[in-house]
């Protein structure tokens, strides 16, 4: 009605931020799920409270009664606006600072991104050489294994899943229960579901092999070791 209510169109941050830095609150009275909540932290960032409804990701940011008020409709929030004065507004400030500034932000990234890297490792790596993974479906899983020259894996078998391993580089012996089998490139071999098995290089190279895996189960936890060198039995 351009009294209590006045529309002054798109707002750059300058404008914004003198807007919301002079304003006693910010209300966000959304009626959808709100995923995040950028104005919600720009006005805490600028020292002012918010009224907001619960939805979304909004009780993760509001902390009711320290940097902003959760209403429960829109009576509520008239009534809370009448207490903003309860709010301090350089606990406001605090809020979006210790949750929101860049360098918390790039902390948080880097955390995350620490965390993968460290998932990834222990998933891959191992201490006779590592894998890759080609292809997981429900019907079969395809790994690119290496092994490094001199190791060899633990003797295993498995529950839930038969193997074939095609060697591509490298020569090893395969124990497959009381055999032992020379494999080079080219050759193929094929592991029974039960049978006790392990692959040794015996080389001076890296022995590397395609492993097709099919079965119902293709999780590593399906691993029943008998020996290994690295203590994992």
């Amino acid at each position: 009605d351009g009294a209590q209510v006045v529309y002054i169109g798109s707002a750059g941050p300058e404008k914004r931020n003198e807007l919301l830095g002079r304003s006693a609150a910010l209300l966000h009275t959304i009626q959808f799920e709100e995923p995040f909540g950028l104005s919600i932290v720009e006005a805490n960032a600028c020292g002012t409270p918010v009224i907001a409804f619960p939805r979304g990701s909004l009780p993760e940011i509001v902390t009711h009664g320290v940097n902003g008020f959760l209403a429960r409709d829109v009576e509520d929030a008239a009534n809370l606006v009448r207490r903003i004065h309860e709010i301090s507004r350089f606990e406001c400030r605090k809020a979006a600072q210790d949750r929101f500034s860049r360098d918390r932000m790039v902390e948080d990234y880097l955390d995350v991104y620490n965390q993968v890297l460290s998932l990834a490792k222990r998933e891959d790596h191992r201490p006779w050489g590592y894998y890759q993974v080609l292809s997981d479906a429900p019907t079969h899983k395809v790994k690119r294994i290496v092994v490094f020259p001199g190791k060899r894996l633990s003797l295993q078998a498995h529950r839930r899943r038969s193997e074939h391993w095609m060697i591509v580089g490298g020569a090893a012996v395969v124990t497959r229960d009381d055999e032992l089998i020379p494999v080079k490139a080219g050759d193929a071999i094929d592991i029974p579901q039960g049978a006790r098995h392990r692959i040794s290089n015996v080389g001076n190279d890296e022995v590397v092999f395609i492993e097709i895996q099919t079965g119902d189960y293709f999780g590593e936890d399906d691993i029943e070791r008998f020996e290994d060198d690295y203590g994992r039995v």
